[in-house]
């Protein structure tokens, strides 16, 4: 068995829902960013073996393989085979960890990894009825951008509620863990404050490729720099005057991750591969691991993958420098860190090493793109900290959490 290395790649800054990338296809911004990962790398198009893009509504512009169209309205090869897949948040993420066991199984060398989503450009279905031709009457129309609006809810799973709303499990992750309004609030005005510190040092922008935006009707073409959704301007007072949203008493717009857009890639490589093309690597990934549980509370299970991650790489958590937990929202993410002392044998994450140039509450979650980006926050944090260890977990809706391990190989 080999390792897989990550070579690099890029990401688009977040768009917010509406916002700068609404202008922009969603195949067309997948396929963008993989060329712009191999440029950066220095790999030519027709060296990528395999394509593995998540993306979470692939409808509309994405018709179904969206890795595919993307990788061919872009100008890879046509022999570049491409996939999508769908773990909901978790989504590209599943994309680099099955393409770094492609390469560690040696069944590849060179491999891309990543994902897009365009909230703003998801399209609306049509349900069709039983018979052949669609009958007379009311017809049932469907938003596209939430997952579980892809058809007609499964009885079975409607009686068991496991299509909850996502609120509603962060809103059972507080009353689990006894967070208040003033703990999940503060946490969503860390994530802004540390997004724009890392955006203002220049942190962020080592991660981000500029978007070129065409021209409309309002607006001149530009370049698109910079993530949409961090706030500087928001504060404790600004956060606690929100109101809640339906059926929860503590989530807010201000304390969740908001609707976005964007795209993200990484690649991959065997050690051979990576000296052949005269690469020097980014990161090597260690270990994985994924978990599941009661999708009442989603939110948590990410503090079950990363322990699970963490022995196959046969590291203590005080060995990991960096900690990427996932905000969905800034009740769940508290709820994983309420979560790991129990399972890490009462080892608390260090602040210092959590989410240092914060996390989607602020930079935003475009679902199929956040598990790459996370990714690649992570190797490029580890990188600039001379650190050597890095943990990530992601939530995913349904009750499922995907977790990776890290090691900057220049430490």
């Amino acid at each position: 068995m080999t390792d897989a290395l990550v070579l690099g790649g890029v990401r688009t800054p977040v768009g917010r829902y509406g916002g700068s990338l609404s202008h922009v296809r969603l195949d067309d911004l997948l396929g963008q960013t993989m060329v712009w990962a191999c440029e950066r790398v220095g790999v030519p198009l027709e060296r990528i073996e395999d394509i593995s893009a998540g993306c979470v509504n692939p409808a509309h512009e994405g018709m179904g393989d969206v890795a595919r169209w993307a990788a061919l309205a872009a100008g890879f090869p046509d022999s570049v085979p491409a996939v999508t897949v769908n773990r909901f948040c978790a989504s590209s993420l599943t994309s680099a960890i099955s393409t770094a066991h492609a390469i560690r199984s040696d069944e590849l060398s060179v491999g891309l990894a990543g994902g897009a989503e365009s909230m703003s450009r998801s399209g609306w279905a049509l349900m069709k009825g039983d018979a052949p031709f669609m009958p007379r009457g009311p017809v049932l129309m469907l938003d596209t951008m939430w997952a579980g609006a892809g058809g007609p809810p499964n009885p079975t799973l409607l009686a068991r509620d496991a299509y909850i709303d996502m609120m509603r499990t962060a809103q059972n992750v507080a009353d689990r863990y006894s967070l208040t309004r003033e703990e999940i609030d503060a946490f969503a005005l860390r994530s802004h404050q540390h997004a724009a510190a890392a955006r203002d040092s220049g942190r962020l922008a080592q991660e981000i490729h500029p978007v070129e935006i065409p021209a409309t009707r309002r607006q001149p073409a530009r370049v698109f720099e910079h993530d949409e959704s961090i706030r500087d301007d928001t504060t404790a007072e600004k956060l606690a005057a929100l109101p809640a949203q339906p059926d929860t008493t503590q989530m807010t717009a201000g304390n969740s991750s908001p609707l976005n857009d964007g795209a993200s890639a990484i690649v991959l490589a065997s050690p051979a591969a990576a000296e052949e093309l005269g690469v020097e690597p980014l990161a090597r990934v260690v270990a994985s691991a994924t978990h599941a549980l009661d999708p009442q509370v989603m939110g948590i299970a990410p503090a079950y993958a990363m322990p699970k991650a963490l022995a196959r790489a046969g590291l203590a958590p005080a060995d990991v420098d960096v900690w990427e937990v996932h905000e969905a929202y800034a009740a769940q993410a508290l709820g994983v860190l309420r979560e790991l002392p129990r399972q890490l044998d009462g080892f608390e994450v260090p602040d210092e090493r959590l989410n240092p140039n914060g996390g989607a509450v602020a930079i935003g979650h475009p679902f199929g793109s956040s598990g790459t980006r996370y990714v690649l926050t992570l190797a490029t944090e580890l990188r600039a900290r001379e650190a050597r260890y890095g943990v990530l977990g992601v939530c995913v809706g349904s009750g499922q959490g995907v977790a990776l391990v890290l090691e900057n190989p220049a430490a």
